[in-house]
């Protein structure tokens, strides 16, 4: 699996990312990337 850097340039909209999370950072992150895949595949049908 490749490993890529996030860079977050809006610091308020990180605190607030982090401050709502409940695992860690990847794990989070993975699964927005999982929701959104899930919309684009049922918006395409």
């Amino acid at each position: 699996m490749k490993k890529y850097l996030l860079l977050i340039e809006d610091e308020k909209l990180w605190e607030k990312f982090k401050n709502v999370i409940k695992k860690d950072i990847n794990t989070e992150i993975i699964e927005l990337i999982r929701k959104k895949i899930n919309l684009e595949v049922k918006n395409a049908k």
